[in-house]
């Protein structure tokens, strides 16, 4: 690491600026030169960071050389982010133009990648202000279209909320026609105006859990730790002023703090612990991460109590009045040198700005081309996230209809051809349904309410023995369809019960006829010859019939085999000895009949 390191730093107006980082070069040089780039006097308020994998800002630590933290292991440049690391109440606590501007792009940023999160009505507000402070008062549609794609101003959520991005421009153009006149500093006060008042303005977020693994977010800021849900980052669920807390604590990922409660007092003064401190304590995902969390904590309360302490020597307050005045004649505005001559004369205040050279008119529209571009790449990101989440929300609804579809297949028994499916799926197996229906004859049903119990016995069990009949021939219909053995044998048992439950309703149902005069009934003869055919097919479903027995055939054998039949009280017993006599046979060449059994017995 001797020749040094590349690094590119990602300023807040999108440029980048590459730099050699030696190794002996501390964090807060680093920064003197990058605030020299902005003529920054006030640079306490800045940082630089890096992403690490759990996509968190991990701040550098101004008395550290660069090189000494912990960066990813990734190749090529080292990329580092010149930001606002300390957040003040109001700008008008700032006394210089150059850091207001700063925060005023920070603040921009924040909007457009959703780190302030804001409703879709302000962000058009927001919208049109920047386009104001940007290019002037409102000309065409046309023009602020176009305008209005070169400037990153929109966050993806307005864009995800509504239905197209035809729909946002008019919002935001509509809100831009009311502020015509407005000169660019007021515009960029009331911006961040509009901003200071959002929840989330000013938080650093970082995802935690607490010990039952329940997620959340911690919001660090100068008021001080704030616990949020997961899905809620505006309404804090628990708040720690600083003045309340006692003491800060990380190991590997957890991350521990001591709260004084004022409410609860000590029980005894003679136990070891105060008895008004709670302590409260979560887990991040990484060692690394509880590390920054707690050194940003422990920087926020260092920044509460020095502005605390330094009340007194703070310079005096600016009103909004003259920090717009000032924005507006500053000959140092950082928006103003990326914006071209025809911009400067489409604005309200130009009239206050000096004539720029034509030399400079040259470097501001190189500067231009770059800002264009970036402004291009964040359309695009935007446009880019759009597509991915429409695409998720597609994914996801046809997850839910192919759902849809074999579920509906698993009840009907056939794959609908709506099922949408990827050429690499397997087509799912779906279980053949095969029903049958049958119908009642309705004198059972729309019988006479006027009869005795024992008419009704008699039609009741009339009732049973039709339905049960019907059950038959149904499982009859069904041992007759074509499909698996297994299943066929199923079917087949299924209906020989069902059989033998019928012949039982039969013998009943004939008795209570004979009692009340009427003639027998009988199962129809097919069924009967079903069940007669059924039984043998079930009884031998595992077995396959034998041929006929072949006569027999005399043949000629090697061994001649003689056989000693034995007999006994209990058992009978045959012995067979064989005797090799080859030569013999061969001699005589006598053919040998294979004994039989039934000539065996005979002979005993």
């Amino acid at each position: 690491m001797s020749e040094g390191r590349k690094s590119q730093i990602v300023l807040l107006d999108e440029r980048h600026l590459d730099i050699l980082v030696q190794p002996k070069l501390e964090t807060g040089d680093l920064l003197d030169m990058v605030a020299s780039h902005f003529n920054l006097k006030e640079k306490d308020y800045f940082g630089l960071a890096f992403l690490d994998e759990t996509c968190h800002f991990q701040w550098l630590a101004l008395d550290r050389k660069v090189l000494e933290n912990d960066f990813p292991r990734k190749s090529g440049p080292l990329t580092l982010y010149f930001a606002v690391r300390f957040y003040i109440p109001s700008i008008c606590g700032l006394a210089y133009n150059s850091t207001i501007e700063l925060f005023y792009l920070q603040a921009k940023q924040n909007v457009f990648k959703g780190v302030v999160e804001c409703d879709s009505d302000t962000a058009f507000e927001l919208a049109a202000h920047v386009l104001q402070a940007s290019v002037g008062d409102y000309t065409d549609d046309q023009a602020a279209k176009l305008d209005l794609k070169k400037l990153p101003i929109l966050p993806t959520s307005a864009l995800q909320e509504h239905p197209s991005i035809q729909f946002c421009e008019d919002q935001v153009i509509a809100q831009y026609k009311k502020l015509a006149g407005l000169s660019r500093g007021l515009s960029i006060v009331n911006y961040m105006n509009i901003v200071e008042s959002l929840p989330t303005y000013g938080i650093h977020y970082y995802e935690v859990k607490d010990k039952n693994s329940i997620p959340w977010w911690l919001g660090l800021s100068h008021r001080g730790i704030a616990q949020y849900d997961h899905n809620d980052k505006k309404t804090p669920r628990r708040v720690f002023a600083w003045k309340h807390l006692e003491n800060l604590y990380f190991r590997d990922k957890k991350f521990s703090i001591e709260v004084h409660d004022p409410k609860r007092v000590s029980v005894s003064r003679r136990t070891f612990g105060p008895g008004n401190v709670n302590v409260y304590a979560w887990f991040a995902s990484t060692p690394n991460l509880t590390k920054c969390i707690w050194q940003m904590a422990v920087d926020q309360h260092k920044y509460y109590l020095d502005r605390k302490q330094s009340k007194a020597n703070l310079p005096s307050v600016r009103s909004m009045s003259e920090i717009a005045a000032d924005l507006s004649i500053s000959t140092t505005s950082l928006a103003a040198s990326s914006a071209s001559g025809d911009n400067l004369s489409r604005n309200g205040s130009s009239t206050s700005l000096p004539k720029i050279s034509s030399s400079s008119l040259l470097e501001l529209s190189i500067e231009e081309s770059e800002t264009t571009k970036a402004a291009q790449r964040d359309m695009y990101a935007a446009l880019k996230a759009r597509k991915e989440a429409l695409e998720e929300a597609l994914r996801k609804k046809t997850e839910e209809l192919k759902l849809l579809c074999i579920k509906e297949g698993e009840i009907t028994g056939k794959l609908p051809k709506e099922t949408p499916l990827n050429p690499e799926d397997p087509v799912p197996v779906i279980r053949r349904r095969i029903g049958t229906a049958f119908t009642l004859s309705p004198k059972y049903i729309n019988s006479d309410k006027n009869t005795s119990k024992e008419e009704d016995a008699l039609n009741s069990m009339e009732l049973h023995f039709e339905i049960q009949a019907k059950i038959t021939s149904a499982a009859h219909r069904l041992a007759q369809e074509p499909a698996v053995k297994s299943m066929r044998k199923k079917r087949k048992q299924t209906y020989q019960k069902s059989h033998m439950k019928l012949k039982e309703l039969e013998k009943k149902l004939n008795a209570l006829r004979l009692q009340h005069g009427k003639d027998q009934i009988t199962i129809q003869s097919s069924v009967e010859d079903l069940s007669a055919s059924e039984d043998s097919m079930i009884d031998s479903e595992t077995e396959y019939a034998s041929p006929v027995p072949s006569p027999l055939v005399r043949r000629q054998v090697k061994d001649a085999q003689k056989v000693k039949v034995v007999t006994s009280p209990q058992v009978e017993v045959v012995e067979i000895q064989q005797q090799r006599q080859m030569q013999d046979n061969q001699r005589r060449g006598d053919d040998i009949d294979i004994p039989r059994r039934e000539d065996i017995s005979r002979q005993r």
